[in-house]
């Protein structure tokens, strides 16, 4: 078994069981369902807490920042307390869209790496063209007490190794596969073993030869082999790091 540890579990077409079980089938599980606003984040929980193999993370995405408000973080706050919830997130800053005003993301940004380090849960960061901004900010704010992740990392070798030595997990997802993205895969393996996790992303980032098409929590398995061949080891080698590291990042059990 393999986890994927970044999934949109209520944006998939079709009852969620479903895809869960598909997974499953695949070798793939646990899943972690990843809340992108007030209504995600309870659904998230809701998914984590009646679908076994299922785990949440709760947060605001920087693309929905507006709705940020005390009383929202509050509510954020409320769940992240909850025992399936795993994570705090995904946030961070998007400077690819403007849907949300950057100090209003950077505002929303901080108060999810406060709220992780409080309850001692991982915190997924979103960093989509903001790479000097997103890590100043997570260092500013002491970020690290608790797991970080870099979630579908896009950044370069500088960004990397700024990470690396600050001790964050990076994420690949369906990119690393595409035939045009050898930087990536280049990226993935100078990774350090102890700090590589694989993703999905779903229903979004679907690798190939599915690119274009509705993703999967399943298809994290193409991600894993991208990752494998890219690291030169074998894909049970691969398997067995990004279950170590998925227990270690988020606390979760083997398989679910």
């Amino acid at each position: 078994m393999i986890p994927d540890t970044h999934a949109h579990l209520d944006m998939i077409e079709g009852p969620p069981e479903e895809a869960v079980e598909r997974a499953l089938d695949a070798g793939v599980s646990p899943i972690v369902t990843i809340g992108i606003d007030l209504e995600s984040s309870r659904r998230a929980v809701e998914m984590a807490e009646t679908i076994p193999g299922v785990f949440a993370s709760v947060g605001i995405h920087p693309n929905d920042a507006s709705q940020w408000t005390p009383a929202s973080m509050d509510e954020i706050a409320r769940l992240a307390h909850k025992d399936k919830v795993v994570a705090v997130g995904e946030s961070g800053l998007d400077y690819y869209r403007d849907s949300a005003p950057v100090a209003m993301q950077a505002e929303s940004f901080r108060a999810h790496i406060r709220l992780a380090n409080a309850v001692g849960k991982a915190l997924i960061v979103h960093d989509r063209e903001a790479h000097a901004d997103t890590l100043d900010i997570l260092k500013v704010e002491g970020a690290g007490d608790s797991p970080v992740v870099l979630h579908c990392f896009s950044g370069d070798e500088s960004v990397l190794a700024r990470c690396v030595a600050a001790g964050y997990y990076l994420s690949f997802a369906g990119p690393v596969t595409f035939k045009n993205a050898e930087a990536t895969r280049e990226l993935a393996a100078l990774v350090p073993e102890d700090r590589l996790l694989a993703e999905t992303d779903a229903p979004f980032l679907s690798p190939h030869p599915y690119r274009g098409k509705p993703n999967v929590p399943e298809r994290v398995r193409l991600v894993a082999d991208a990752l494998a061949s890219a690291r030169g080891v074998s894909p049970e080698t691969l398997d067995a790091i990004l279950r170590d590291n998925a227990a270690a990042a988020f606390k979760l059990p083997d398989g679910g």
